[in-house]
């Protein structure tokens, strides 16, 4: 088998099996939520949602290493050059020993001050406790990650999703078995957060199992070290401005509205979390493929590609954001009760919100794989200044709670990254204009207006019954947001390139 047919079977295979697995894992994140409220209370919900927020800020101590550290991985694994993994491995598994002594740390000294976060007029037993527990979740994580990079790098996405899979389901059976017996929020937190280390054991026994690794105790050339530590201080400044825009949400929420408004808006987080997850793992599945293609393609093979699972990102992403607007108010309803639902307007700015963050998602790919990450500095800085002031402004002066969370986070994307991303990626990767990028991101929230307008119009002649409203306007939605992007794209190479995907998934069948 040729490299292009190899590459572009392997994209294949792990963009189904992608697919499946977080299809699979989308009840699993509703029926933990569902023991969580029902079983540990809302105080609960809300506190684990703000610890996670914190150590979500605490883990930018890994400054982006993880990623610039696979895009040296592309190279040699192309090259079956295992001496050179062998030794980049090596780096990569101290560097996140180190990272994870440096996380546990700074938790232990944010301990004194949790109660400034939580809210004197919270009372819940073992809160500190239930922190330690969520840190050392944190920290644990870092061990043994390092092998998971090794097989995005090599594209065997597919046997990480699988192992996650199973060890969330069996964990995920203890912990029902566990609060209905014991109703120990501590044992149900321990269980939850330790599943993604147990997840990374056992990665590694298959990396170990399947890769000629070896101890190695020779050092990186100049020129690798150089374009490692570039991309480390592009990807910090990226990672930095990431968790800034969208770790310290539940932080500031906890300030101004309570933490009892932060477990009321992690429901929503939850939903959108694993449609999030499922468009990562569709582009991530491919972004392995993306590095390959990068150092055997031209700058306009390259930028044509990108074109193509842009339209496949928007496809899906269009999909979710109809979902969310017209869906989660209902899917919440069903599943905790009309007691957590929030506003229209809060729900229609999640909407917002999703989109404008999500509408990225190949970019950071493209970006990550192209080792573009040290041109970002500026752009970060930029965004996660625009956040902070936007979020504080909204929130501290006009009093919008999350309202204002959420306007800071669309504001600052659209004031900054979402112009500068694409700047980046074709400026210095494609090295043509970004013009067409922007006719094509206009054409697309236009697509959005006419489907909205369509169904605000069907949706006063669905049923008023809960279940039947939801699986009406659920069908509705499907339909909708997947036959408009085709329609209005049947001309067009991304759409000849959509229908060739489709014949060989038909002919593997």
């Amino acid at each position: 088998m040729n490299n292009k047919s190899s590459r572009s079977n392997l994209a294949f295979r792990n963009s189904i099996v992608s697919g499946l697995v977080t299809l699979l894992n989308f009840p699993i994140q509703f029926i933990n939520r569902y023991f969580m409220v029902h079983y540990l209370g809302a105080t609960y919900l809300g506190l684990t949602s703000l610890f996670t927020n914190i150590l979500s800020v605490l883990s930018l101590a890994d400054l982006g290493i993880g990623t610039a550290i696979v895009f040296l991985m592309y190279k040699p694994l192309a090259d079956h050059d295992y001496d050179k993994v062998s030794l980049i491995m090596h780096y990569y598994r101290k560097i996140y020993q180190a990272i994870a002594l440096v996380i546990f740390t700074l938790g232990i000294c944010i301990l004194p001050f949790l109660r400034f976060f939580i809210g004197k007029s919270i009372s819940y037993p073992h809160v500190y406790w239930l922190f330690i527990i969520y840190l050392l979740g944190s920290a644990s994580s870092y061990l043994f990650s390092y092998n998971q990079s090794l097989l995005y790098a090599n594209q065997q996405n597919r046997i990480v999703s699988w192992i996650n899979l199973l060890v969330t389901y069996i964990m995920l059976s203890i912990q029902i078995y566990t609060v209905l017996l014991f109703h120990n929020p501590l044992l149900y937190a321990a269980l939850f957060v330790f599943t993604g280390f147990v997840t990374n054991i056992l990665v590694s026994i298959y990396v170990r199992a399947k890769y000629p690794l070896k101890k190695s105790t020779g050092k990186l050339s100049r020129a690798d070290k150089h374009l490692l530590i570039q991309n480390v201080i592009g990807n910090m400044f990226m990672r930095v401005s990431g968790v800034v825009v969208t770790g310290t949400d539940n932080i500031l929420l906890s300030i101004f509205a309570g933490v009892v408004k932060v477990g009321l808006y992690a429901n929503y987080v939850t939903i959108t979390t694993v449609i999030q997850k499922f468009m990562y793992q569709i582009i991530g599945a491919v972004t392995g493929s993306i590095g390959n293609f990068a150092v055997t393609k031209s700058h306009h093979e390259s930028e044509k590609l990108f074109n193509n699972l842009q339209y496949i990102n928007f496809i899906i992403l269009n999909i979710a954001v109809l979902g969310i607007l017209f869906l989660s108010n209902d899917v919440v309803s069903l599943w905790l009760g009309q007691r957590y639902v929030l506003s229209q307007l809060e729900v229609i700015l999640i909407a917002i919100s999703f989109y404008v963050m999500n509408y990225r998602v190949l970019g950071w790919s493209f970006i990550s794989v192209y080792g573009l990450a040290r041109y970002m500095k500026a752009f970060s800085i930029s965004e996660m200044i625009a956040n902070i002031v936007f979020s504080l402004f909204y929130m501290g002066v006009l009093k919008l709670q999350l309202t204002g969370v959420l306007l800071g986070t669309i504001t600052s994307t659209i004031l900054t990254v979402m112009w500068q991303d694409p700047y980046i990626i074709f400026h210095h990767a494609f090295h043509s204009s970004m013009k067409p990028y922007f006719k094509r991101y206009l054409y697309n929230v236009l697509i959005i207006v006419l489907e909205l307008m369509i169904i605000f119009r069907l949706n006063k002649f669905l049923p008023t019954s809960l279940w039947g409203h939801f699986f009406a306007l659920l069908g509705i939605v499907i339909l909708i947001g997947l036959s408009i992007p085709l329609i209005f794209y049947c001309r067009t190479t991304e759409f000849e390139y959509v229908l060739l995907l489709l014949k060989k998934f038909l002919q593997r069948r």
